[in-house]
């Protein structure tokens, strides 16, 4: 038999966002959202009053875009509510184009011109620059230049780093699905997923250092609300909200910044996890910091959870194998019926320590721990202190052999 998990590299690579490697049972019912560049051209939406001024002075986007005369260019404001059209204007027989407005602070943008191609930027009313594009889709390439870019440029460094990541992922990717599922190609099939868990890693680490070398930038900011790292630690999102702070106190970033620490410190690494105190299968409570002196997996699931019922049997392997070194599995479960919960332990052999408030999606620790998606976990240290979140499989593996051997 073949050993499937060493095929198991995932196929939907994020760009601006992670993608969950594995299948999940979604809060909401998943649907697939396509936007219709040409509608936007149809409908061209008024700019927020919330963004925009009416000043002397402005931004100006000059540019060119090589091969592309007559072609629709807009700017769009980027939140956390989607795009924003901004303003818009068409290229001349040589591809020119210069898009001018005025906005009352320095906002993220970006700068599209087909449904596939598009380039970030940050605009603010000291901005006058030249940006020359060529390319489309993923081999997009352009250059920057004029007054009031800084911010942009460091943005295009966080965008060009990434980019170099995305394209090594999809590189092993492709020869991950040229090989053969033959007995014969396993040993080449592990070592691609081990490049695939390292280059993964290696991106995650060099967008941090690059999101921390910024001290007076909206740069980390967006890092952290564009979901580019799918893991925060404190300290990133400590520097994401200082290094707003000092690119402007009144910014609307900063504020949404403020508020999204608020929220999320108590659930970085290296924060000490929310205590849960719940009731047991036998009725008996149990919490979570009784736990202290194992390291704990949180394991957030159903019985009705199909991705979570799969993990089962492999999270069950690696109990056995940790469980004398001191790992513990505290499962909680996000049913409503307690037969159903009971009989899916019974059934699938889960002899670790489980609880549930039977409240389904309206779970009290599912809130606190701001759970959307099953199967959801955090691994705990031996002082409850969060080292890593969102493992399963041969990613949770990896993990306890590296908290084990130490």
């Amino acid at each position: 038999m073949i050993k499937k998990s060493a095929f198991r590299i995932v196929v939907g690579l994020f760009l601006l966002s992670s993608s969950t490697l594995f299948s999940s049972c979604n809060k909401l019912k998943a649907e697939e959202i396509k936007s219709d560049f040409q509608s936007w051209i149809k409908d061209i939406l008024t700019p927020r009053e919330t963004t925009l001024e009416k000043v002397n002075s402005g931004y100006t986007v000059k540019g060119n875009i090589k091969n592309r005369p007559n072609n629709l260019v807009m700017l769009l404001e980027v939140s956390g509510e989607g795009m924003q059209v901004l303003d818009s204007a068409r290229t001349n027989s040589s591809g020119d184009f210069e898009i001018t407005g005025n906005v009352k602070e320095a906002i993220i943008c970006q700068l599209q011109w087909d449904e596939n191609s598009a380039v970030y930027m940050v605009v603010d009313n000291n901005t006058n620059a030249r940006v020359s594009l060529s390319g489309s889709g993923s081999d997009v390439s352009y250059e920057l230049s004029g007054k009031g870019i800084e911010a942009s440029s460091e943005m295009k460094a966080l965008i060009d780093l990434n980019t170099k990541y995305i394209l090594q992922l999809q590189n092993i990717q492709e020869l991950a699905q040229r090989l053969p599922q033959t007995e014969e190609s396993y040993a080449e099939a592990t070592k691609l997923q081990q490049q695939y868990y390292a280059q993964l890693s290696e991106r995650k680490e060099a967008i941090r250092n690059l999101a921390l070398s910024f001290k007076k930038s909206i740069i980390p900011y967006f890092v952290v609300a564009s979901g580019m790292l799918e893991e925060l630690d404190f300290k990133l999102l400590e520097h994401a909200l200082n290094s707003a702070k000092s690119y402007s106190e009144t910014s609307k970033y900063t504020r949404e910044m403020q508020t999204r620490f608020d929220q999320e410190k108590s659930l970085t690494i290296g924060a000490v996890a929310p205590d849960i105190k719940l009731k047991q299968p036998d009725g008996k409570d149990l919490a979570l910091s009784s736990l202290r002196g194992k390291v704990v997996l949180i394991d957030f699931w159903a019985s009705w959870c199909g991705p979570c019922r799969r993990e089962n049997p492999f999270n069950r392997q690696l109990y056995y194998r940790y469980k004398n070194k001191g790992f513990e599995i505290f499962g909680v479960s996000l049913d409503q019926e307690a037969g159903r919960w009971k009989g899916a332990i019974a059934a699938d052999s889960l002899s670790w320590y489980h609880v549930s408030d039977l409240g389904g999606w309206n779970s009290a620790p599912a809130k606190l721990y701001k759970v959307s998606s099953i199967p959801a976990t955090y691994l705990l240290d031996k002082e409850g202190k969060i080292i890593a979140k969102g493992l399963r499989g041969e990613q949770l593996q990896a993990k306890l052999e590296e908290v084990f051997s130490k």
